[in-house]
């Protein structure tokens, strides 16, 4: 039998977290509180906050309708223990000493701390609100701002975003 040499493309971890963070400011399902605090748990990125502040930024840009430049937590507070127990307590193992409250308030602060916009990054969210796509505003890395050039989402929301 012959075997095909072929790649699986997927995204990078702090990419998905990234996104994760935004879905979690923006629509809180408990899945992504769940995925947030493992996140903290585990200490991923840490010593790459700068970073991956700066990919929580893009994925916003181009990810929401509005822009959630202040990067607001106040969804958070709509997760409630019911959807804890009926969206995620039928997908995880260990149900015992969920604290909902708790898992809130240390994502919420762990958020507030990450996303102290330098000058920089709030200059990109700006032009980017006016069609004006500056990855370079963004990322210093040449490789990162040339594949973020024909990133298509950014593009076309630069394009058509009214």
């Amino acid at each position: 039998m012959l075997q095909a040499d072929f790649k699986v493309r997927t995204m990078a971890p702090m990419e998905i977290f990234s996104a994760k963070c935004n879905a979690l400011m923006n629509r809180a399902a408990a899945r992504d509180l769940y995925d947030w605090n493992n996140l903290m748990e585990y200490n991923l990125f840490q010593d790459e906050k700068d970073l991956f502040r700066k990919c929580i930024i893009f994925y916003a840009s181009i990810s929401a309708e509005k822009i959630n430049k202040e990067f607001s937590t106040t969804s958070i507070d709509d997760i409630s223990f019911s959807n804890i127990r009926s969206e995620l307590f039928p997908v995880i193992r260990d149900k015992s000493n969920f604290d909902l409250d708790d898992r809130k308030n240390r994502s919420k602060e762990y958020i507030k701390n990450l996303m102290q916009l330098s000058k920089k990054e709030q200059e990109y969210i700006k032009c980017f609100e006016n069609r004006d796509y500056r990855p370079d505003f963004l990322f210093e890395d040449e490789d990162i701002v040339k594949r973020l050039l024909q990133h298509p989402m950014a593009i076309w929301k630069c394009k058509n975003h009214k």
